[in-house]
């Protein structure tokens, strides 16, 4: 399972959901669009760890609010 991490920016709004392994957030796409299409996105955390999360458990939230 390949999975290319986000860049993100402290202050932003992404669509993403906690890593199951560390419970570091991941953001999988920017917060000003729409919720992600599709049943199931896959993820990388800030520590490397690839998961997969249904697209109806995202969260939107402000990266480095958490």
């Amino acid at each position: 399972m390949t999975t290319e991490q986000l860049y993100v920016k402290v202050g932003e709004w992404y669509w993403g959901a906690t890593c199951p392994e560390c419970g570091e957030m991941a953001a999988h796409s920017k917060g000003d669009s729409e919720k992600p299409g599709g049943e199931q996105v896959t993820m990388t955390c800030p520590n490397g760890h690839f998961f997969p999360a249904r697209t109806e458990n995202l969260l939107r939230f402000e990266w480095g609010a958490q």
